[in-house]
């Protein structure tokens, strides 16, 4: 291939291995050993590293491939959204990491380095660097001078403010190498022991793998048996020291800034110092004791709680930063990290590179779940919480895309550990968490053999994969290789069933499951057979081969059958996993608007199958200053998913009603009245991509409806009313500068004598059309209106804390322009010459309900700016979400 060097046999067989399993854990090796001299500013590193490693496969190496971790953010990612993005760049424009190397050589003798391009791993990433033939048993020193560029990004790897957080890969660092003598670039950093020398400019609190130095301008220190060296660095970082037993543990808190908290409870250091304390005194039984210093480090860590420092546990600067009940959800995953460390040294000794992560993931997550079971028993699980809620769309959406930060801590099952591939672990991969490949075992195991192979597991000195075939008596590679890949596509469905058999005793049941993968997998399946009464039987399929069919039976008759009753497995659809389906009714909105002339409030409640989000039954009662009414009718929702539960393509078919207020008028003829009743059929179709409506930066929306109004359907009226409306919005130059516009084209036609009411007639005014007039100052049959808005995001980020239970992050300044008219004629509605003004400004507050939650409120003033009526006045507005 053009421009592409030929590769080596070893990287032909490189690829041919990249498809297949992981396979069985490696006995340890020597470890590679570092020497690595740097000067490390705010926004980069530069330096040299000299790497000495031995081949310790049967095979002569003529290449070496060499990881250049920070290029995985030299390019804007597709998985960065509108939700995540103000979690991923501090100021949401994409800024680049990168890394060059600026000399390769093989000992002395200068080497080619070439870039390495495959699938699974970014460009730029990988480097393979030509050596002189290094026989097996042989050893090397590759010497490496490099220039790293650091994101202003939050994360593991960044910096942001006066911080700088390098957890890994901030230097090039040499592949793992096989037993075989395959280079294993979809894998994590090898275990290597590391002599590292430092200059800081300028002068600063610094932590090294647990090391911490203060003010330092030199850092010189050696590092045994680590996957990576982590460094976080700062102007000033505020320490606090406790003794817990024999445990000296120093906690290093990000100096607060902008930040004020109102609240009766504790101030967040001293829960931490608490929490740290107590998963130390009361950690479960069979862990190591814990060192005689645990350094604890906090980070501007956004969309993770907690990051590995291989020496140190690093959290995120807004741990514990949530409404209490929320607090054991952090707590869980802080005492994960914690115990993480505690059991590195021992994960290090017995497995291999390519298990530590995974293990060590797995294992501290059930360590900590066993913690927080004992220290806080009344703490409901996220599954209870939205059982609780569930009457509140809000909520059900939540168990399937869940939209908030530090998503592990509120939730066990997860496809992949990283979805952003922002960390040196995860980057080149796309593996399931630890905690998942535990839960498969367990559940193939059952829980008091998995309890009993856990606690044996926990102390010995073999890998995990071993000890747990040993002490289960069974095979169990198998599992490992089924789950340590990327996660298939997955569904199970009923494919039969036949109940309620008479018997004897009662009642036989029989029902046949049938799973759908994208390859093929084993994995176990309960399957619930409700009775009447409250009473259920759950039956078993060991998950062998696609379809099977379970029976049991029952005394009472079985009315509804359920695969996964309780959510242990990760489907990619879960609304056919009930027979008869499960139905469910939700608040799906509550709105309110407000302003100077009108008040509005709806609330919108929609029947349907559980997780079925294709189609529904929808009612909404609302109240206006127009009148108080209902619409009620069925919804369709398909075409290209936006998330799991959203679809770019809707269409909604209703009966509506209304109760008008008689008192409602147009004050160009005050005199003129229209009470009665509005009855109505209605159709809408939507196109929307919006994946977050807080701060949508690319949206497109288009909406096209329909009514017919008639005396026949109970109303006093006849007129039809039609039109269409579109909304786009754009980031002009910046995620933080977004232009946004809508056009709004609206007609209405009298059927017979009577004429359109007032309260159906387009309003020139209001939160809906001309910001700056009044609700009732002009109202006609048929409008145009365009609506321009420039939203600007307001920074640096604060932290407005109010009882955790609001707490501000930043603000939205809004400049807006709203245009159009109103008239009897169709044709003069859109003679541009006659079109109203109305100008004004906004001020958006972006805020985490209960300290976890994103969301935005709004509050705008607007005057009429164009001499007409009322011009000058000023008009107050107030909402949630983005007006349009």
């Amino acid at each position: 291939m053009q421009g592409r060097p030929p590769l080596t046999p070893v990287l032909c067989m490189l690829l041919m291995a990249r498809g297949s399993a992981v396979g069985q854990a490696t006995p340890p090796r020597e470890a590679a050993r570092y020497v690595l001299r740097a000067t490390v500013a705010t926004t980069g590193v530069e330096g040299s590293v000299d790497v000495t490693f031995t081949n310790q496969s049967p095979r002569t190496l003529d290449d070496a491939v060499i990881v250049l971790f920070p290029n995985r953010f030299a390019r804007a990612d597709d998985a960065v959204n509108d939700f995540n993005r103000p979690f991923v760049y501090p100021q949401m424009d994409f800024d680049p990491g990168a890394m060059q190397i600026l000399e390769g050589r093989d000992g002395d003798t200068p080497a080619a380095l070439a870039p390495l391009h495959l699938d699974g791993t970014p460009d730029g990433c990988l480097v393979r660097m030509h050596i002189a033939p290094l026989a097996p048993h042989g050893s090397r020193t590759l010497r490496l001078r490099f220039q790293t560029r650091v994101p202003y990004r939050f994360g593991s790897f960044g910096h942001f403010e006066d911080q700088l957080t390098l957890l890994g890969g901030w230097y090039p660092y040499l592949a793992g190498l096989d037993a075989a003598g395959v280079w294993q670039i979809d894998g994590p950093p090898p275990l290597a022991n590391f002599h590292v020398d430092l200059s800081l400019t300028p002068p600063r609190d610094v932590a090294l793998n647990g090391i911490v130095q203060v003010q330092a301008s030199t850092v010189s220190v050696a590092l045994e048996s680590v996957h990576y060296v982590s460094l976080v660095a700062a102007a000033a970082l505020q320490r606090r020291d406790v003794d817990v037993g024999d445990t000296h543990l120093v906690l290093l808190e990000r100096p607060r800034q902008r930040t004020q908290r109102i609240s009766v409870e504790a101030d967040t250091t001293d829960l931490m110092r608490e929490d740290l304390a107590d998963m130390l005194v009361h950690r479960p039984p069979g862990m190591p004791t814990p060192p005689a210093e645990l350094v604890v480090v906090q980070a501007p860590l956004r969309m993770d709680l907690v990051a590995p420092g291989e020496g140190m546990v690093v959290v995120s600067d807004r741990a514990l930063r949530v409404l209490w009940p929320l607090r054991p959800f952090h707590e869980l995953q802080i005492a994960q990290g914690v115990y993480a460390e505690l059991l590195r040294r021992r994960l290090n000794v017995r497995e291999a590179d390519e298990d530590y992560w995974w293990v060590s993931e797995g294992v501290s997550r059930t360590l900590a779940t066993r913690y927080i079971n004992q220290r806080r028993p009344e703490t409901r699980s996220v599954q209870d919480w939205i059982e609780l809620f569930n009457i509140f769309a809000l909520v059900d959406r939540f168990e399937t895309v869940p939209k908030i930060p530090f998503v592990d801590a509120f939730f066990e099952p997860a496809r992949v550990a990283d979805p952003l591939h922002a960390t040196v672990t995860t980057f080149n991969n796309a593996r399931p968490p630890g905690r998942v490949i535990l839960g498969k075992l367990r559940e193939e195991l059952g829980a008091d053999p998995f309890a009993t192979v856990f606690a044996a597991c926990l102390a010995a000195d073999a890998d995990w994969r071993t000890c747990s075939g040993m002490q289960s008596g069974r095979d169990l590679q198998w599992l490992f290789a089924q789950w340590l890949q990327p996660y298939p596509a997955l569904n199970y469905h009923f494919e039969g069933s036949d109940l309620n058999e008479p018997t004897a005793t009662g009642f036989r049941s029989r029902v046949t499951v049938r799973r759908e993968a994208s390859r093929s997998i084993v994995e176990p399946v309960t399957v619930r057979l409700h009775s009447l009464g409250g009473r259920h039987v759950d039956v078993r399929w060991d998950g062998r081969g696609d379809v099977a069919e379970v029976s049991a039976d029952t005394d009472r008759r079985v009315y509804q059958t359920v695969i996964d009753p309780d959510r242990k497995l990760i489907e990619d659809r879960r609304d056919d996993n009930a027979r008869p389906p499960t139905p469910q009714v939700v608040l799906d909105s509550a709105e309110v608007e407000v302003s100077s002339t009108e008040f509005g409030i709806s609330g919108l409640v929609v029947g349907r199958e559980r997780y079925d989000y294709r189609k529904d039954l929808a009612a909404a009662v609302f109240y206006t200053n127009r009148g108080v009414g209902f619409t009620s009718g069925a919804r369709w929702h398909f075409g290209t998913p936006i998330d799991a539960t959203s679809f770019r393509h809707n269409v909604y078919g209703f009966y509506s009603f209304q109760s008008l207020n008689g008192d409602f008028t147009d004050e160009r003829h005050p005199s003129i009245k229209t009470p009665g009743q509005l009855s109505s059929l209605g159709v809408r179709y939507d196109y929307t991509n919006v994946f977050s409506y807080d701060n949508p930066t690319d949206e497109r929306h288009l909406r096209l409806y329909g009514d017919w109004y008639d005396r026949s359907l109970g109303g006093t009226y006849n007129y039809t009313d039609w039109g269409a409306d579109a909304v786009l919005t754009h980031p002009l130059g910046s995620y933080r500068t977004i232009g946004a516009a809508e056009w709004l084209s609206g007609f209405s036609m009298p059927l017979g004598s009577r004429d359109v009411p007032n309260q159906g007639l387009y309003s020139l005014g209001g939160s809906r059309s001309i910001r700056g007039i009044g609700a009732e100052d002009e109202l006609a049959r048929n409008i145009a209106l365009l609506r321009a808005e420039l939203r600007q995001e307001i920074y640096p980020e604060i932290d407005r804390n109010l009882l955790d239970l609001l707490v501000l992050r930043r603000a939205q300044v809004r400049l807006f322009a709203d245009s159009g008219r109103v008239s009897n004629s169709a044709g003069r509605a859109y003679d541009v010459g006659g079109w109203a003004l109305g100008m004004g400004v906004g001020f958006g507050a972006v805020y985490d309900f209960m300290g976890f939650f994103p969301s935005l409120a709004y509050i705008e003033m607007a005057t009429r700016v164009d001499g007409g009526r009322h011009t000058g006045e000023v008009q107050f507005l107030f909402g949630t979400r983005q007006a349009f």
